[in-house]
């Protein structure tokens, strides 16, 4: 009868056991990548300019918003989250001339190459500054959602928000809160 030995088992049963809880406390310790935002956060976006400044900022309305870090580089985009719905603000340089209908149209083509679209033709919208934009709605990969562009002298803004349709729908207001709240500097 061939001898049993259980000790080369019960070692890989140890290593498991001290990785399956050792590596989600070093996971809790290291952090999400995410940082909690307070209502009332400015977040800006852009290559600095004198003074530090970024040229297109967008206030956060409501507190339960995560600036995902690990998605976002502040020199030109910012991406949020909350309960499944993302809202992530591009800055756009263009090598030409830009307005909000050039920008639409190809940032139609840009989001169909991801597999989702625009729904239908945009509409005008105007930020709490005065600054004009077109806005409309976004759809693809199981998600519902808006799209909207801004432009100013030669700096352009976009703003996608998606999520699963009720996710969407319920925190629909605070995403439009951003959007209206988007500035972009002379």
């Amino acid at each position: 009868m061939a001898r049993v030995r259980w000790w080369g088992t019960g070692l890989v049963v140890l290593v498991l056991l001290i990785l399956g809880l050792l590596l989600p406390l070093v996971d809790k310790a290291l952090g999400s990548g995410e940082t909690a935002l307070a209502a009332g956060t400015v977040i800006a976006v852009g290559t600095e300019r004198a003074g530090g400044v970024r040229p297109v900022t967008f206030t956060v309305p409501a507190a339960g918003w995560v600036l995902n870090e690990a998605r976002s580089s502040l020199t030109n985009n910012a991406e949020v989250s909350r309960d499944e719905v993302m809202v992530n603000l591009n800055v756009v340089i263009p090598l030409g001339s830009l307005d909000n209908r050039k920008l639409w149209d190809g940032f139609g083509r840009i989001v169909s190459m991801g597999g989702a679209r625009l729904l239908g033709g945009p509409s005008a919208v105007t930020t709490r500054h005065g600054m004009a934009g077109l806005t409309g709605g976004l759809a693809g990969h199981g998600k519902v959602g808006s799209a909207t562009v801004f432009t100013r002298d030669d700096l352009g803004a976009t703003v996608t928000a998606s999520g699963p349709p009720d996710a969407y729908r319920t925190l629909a207001d605070q995403v439009r809160a951003m959007v209206l709240s988007v500035e972009i500097a002379p």
